[in-house]
């Protein structure tokens, strides 16, 4: 155990903390190319940037509906197949897209959804369209139409995957079927029973996920816009580009984002404890 313990804190705090602690140097203008001393201009310019909390609201936002609408296609697929989803086969196929990169994905979803895709072509084709050009706009949209059925493909399967092994555990069938015994309509055991089960066992498990697509990058870079742009792609043009002063700026980005994470996950484990 505390071998394990020492791993973690070696390879996993140890290297977060440390990009933190440097993160805030560069911001605060203690290293860096072009900074000559202590300044909070950086901090400054990072919260009073409008493209910034445009970016935390957009990701969130995103973020929220991905994990939203994972959640209940999940709890629907099981609740109307759970009998074949116990199975060896259907449980293999759902792990097949757990396997597919997030940067394959969004290029698959690109060759799909876009104008030139393959949606375009059928449609043309059967005479919905006259040209690929009037199909809608449903990659680079304002929308994110694109990013948004990416990231729910990515991660229905391990939504539902985890909700089986949950119900399971629970023995929720058997809740079920008792319901169902004693009178109750199904509209009532979906209600009553079936997602408020569910969603307080799979809670924290949802909150995590959903922190994961709050900071997706390759989804977002492929399919979404640069204006506003989602938190990780902002913060990667603001290192990578040219401009040396936007650096310092990205950190002070970062660490925001950072920030709004921790106070995020802090508040819910809070309410947590107090629930449980």
């Amino acid at each position: 155990m505390r071998a394990a313990l020492a791993f973690f804190i070696l390879f996993g705090v140890l290297p977060l903390g440390a990009g933190l602690v440097y993160a805030f140097l560069y911001a605060t203008g203690f290293i860096g190319l072009l900074n000559t001393g202590f300044t909070l201009q950086n901090w400054y310019n990072a919260l009073i940037s409008r493209s910034l909390w445009q970016s935390i609201s957009l990701s969130l936002g995103i973020s929220l509906l991905v994990s939203a609408l994972a959640f209940f296609a999940a709890v629907y697929s099981w609740y109307y197949s759970r009998l074949l989803l116990e199975k060896r086969i259907p449980q293999a196929l759902l792990r097949a897209p757990l396997a597919v990169p997030p940067i394959v994905a969004s290029f698959v979803s690109y060759q799909w959804w876009s104008n030139s895709g393959v949606f375009a072509r059928i449609f043309q084709q059967l005479g919905w369209i006259q040209r690929n050009a009037d199909f809608p706009e449903l990659v680079n949209d304002a929308a994110y139409f694109g990013v948004v059925v990416t990231l729910f493909y990515l991660s229905f399967p391990f939504v539902l995957l985890y909700l089986i092994d949950q119900a399971r555990r629970m023995q929720l069938g058997a809740y079920l079927e008792l319901a169902a015994t004693l009178g109750a309509s199904e509209g009532q055991i979906r209600r009553k029973l079936l997602f408020p089960m569910l969603f307080y066992r799979m809670l924290p498990t949802l909150v995590l996920y959903a922190v994961f697509l709050f900071g997706a990058y390759e989804a977002p870079q492929v399919l979404g816009r640069q204006s506003p742009a989602m938190i990780s792609v902002l913060i990667h043009e603001k290192l990578s580009r040219y401009n040396l002063s936007d650096i310092p700026l990205a950190y002070a980005y970062a660490l925001v984002y950072a920030g709004i994470l921790m106070l995020l996950l802090g508040v819910f484990w809070r309410w947590n404890e107090k629930t449980d």
